[in-house]
């Protein structure tokens, strides 16, 4: 038979998986409603989504700062899971296509995501902080597979990081209006002039 402290602990685990099982309904569904174009879900239209009453929300997601880095955390889990998966192969021109087609599955799924950091970014310092930390490991992704990159000038250097981020990929493809296509070939093209034919070394 359990003894009362069992029961208790029983007790206190079960509400905590109910607990966390609200939490990633409730972050599924401000990333269902961010898909869907809305930047800056409200707490109601959070709750409708998830078919819960808004208490729920306000209880389990305590503002919007925490749903923003549980869902950073999904989004992130699965581009690192996709880069991980994926080498550096071959001559430099075959490099900088298959970064630049792998980087585009990537900020192409999580297009919204990206558009709803950044108009999300000034508001709330979480968010700036997960911006800044995903830059640095883009950065990072792109010296390795670009190493090349090292011999540039630093204004240069500059230039390529700037191209290689989330908000320049939204630039093409949501102000520039360019298809998915597009956006790649355009960045080739310019990978290519400068590191390739060495117009700006």
């Amino acid at each position: 038979m359990q003894n009362p402290q069992q029961i208790k602990k029983l007790d206190q685990d079960g509400r905590r998986l109910r607990s966390l099982a609200s939490q990633n309904i409730i972050v599924d569904a401000m990333m269902n409603l961010i898909q869907s174009g809305i930047l800056e879900p409200t707490a109601q239209q959070v709750a409708d989504e998830a078919s819960l009453g808004i208490r729920t929300v306000f209880r389990q997601a305590q503002d919007k700062e925490t749903l923003f880095s549980k869902m950073d955390e999904k989004v992130r889990a699965t581009y690192e899971k996709k880069i991980k998966n994926t080498k550096p192969t071959g001559n430099i021109a075959k490099r900088i296509k298959d970064l630049i087609e792998l980087e585009a599955d990537i900020f192409d799924a999580n297009l919204q995501f990206y558009r709803a950091t950044v108009a999300n970014k000034w508001k709330y310092r979480l968010l700036q902080k997960n911006y800044e930390r995903n830059q640095k490991h883009m950065k990072r992704l792109l010296y390795k597979w670009l190493p090349e990159i090292n011999d540039l000038k630093e204004n240069v250097q500059i230039l390529l990081t700037s191209m290689n981020s989330a908000g320049y990929w939204v630039e093409l493809r949501e102000n520039q209006m360019l298809s998915k296509q597009e956006a790649m070939e355009l960045k080739i093209s310019i990978f290519e002039e400068i590191l390739l034919e060495k117009k700006f070394n």
